[in-house]
């Protein structure tokens, strides 16, 4: 009986008759690809807004399956610069915090390497993956290459008449606690579980696969 549920004609029905969805819920429904698939979510706290003239000072990233954490990635850099204050006053990390960690090359080398070929998930990628592909390919002459689902982009689809799509303004609409906001390991964290929520939201609409994403063009 649980393969009906998977058929266009259950989904059609369901449409039209919302009570069958309680038929999943004593049933049982199978997850889909994006529910069941690996993913890492990423964050990045810098010195500026611009990768040409500012550095990365600290990297995050959670590595995800079956909507569970399965490992973390963590580390702050040491800059060629010294970090200015008002960057400082914005996400608490100071020039002392970062003595002693590594310099952008051996950060990012290391992330590379936890990263693998998994497709990437920020909030707002523009930022962040451009971010990271101008270092890598200043530091390690290597390019990054991976495709990637902006949550910022899948919330404007998804909940189109917030007043905004910021990180703090998604999660409150959600109801999600925010930790440790403007630190990458917290933003990753608050990402993780906007991700969770939209991931409902897209199975009420049909988008199950990273194929649906890329025809809606919100994978990259």
């Amino acid at each position: 009986m649980n393969s009906f549920l998977d058929k266009d004609e259950f989904k059609k029905l369901e449409k039209d008759y919302p009570f069958l969805s309680r038929a999943r819920e004593i049933l049982g429904d199978h997850p889909t690809e994006l529910e069941e698939d690996n993913f890492t979510i990423i964050d990045i706290e810098t010195t500026g807004l611009d990768p040409a003239q500012h550095e990365i000072i600290e990297l995050a990233a959670l590595k995800i399956g079956q909507k569970q954490v399965k490992e973390i990635f963590n580390t702050l850099v040491f800059p060629l610069n010294a970090i200015p204050p008002h960057i400082t006053q914005i996400n608490g990390i100071s020039n002392e915090m970062v003595a002693g960690y590594p310099g952008i090359k051996s950060a990012l080398s290391d992330f590379k390497k936890f990263i693998g070929t998994d497709v990437l998930i920020a909030h707002n990628t523009d930022f962040d993956i451009n971010f990271i592909k101008h270092h890598c390919l200043l530091a390690l002459g290597q390019q990054l290459s991976s495709p990637n689902i902006c949550t910022l982009k899948l919330a404007r689809f998804l909940l189109p008449n917030l007043i905004n799509h910021k990180l703090s303004t998604i999660a409150h609409y959600l109801k999600i606690p925010i930790p440790n906001a403007h630190r990458a390991i917290g933003d990753c964290e608050t990402t993780f579980q906007i991700w969770l929520k939209l991931l409902e939201l897209m199975r009420k609409k049909d988008i199950n696969s990273k194929a649906d994403l890329k025809q809606l063009g919100l994978i990259c």
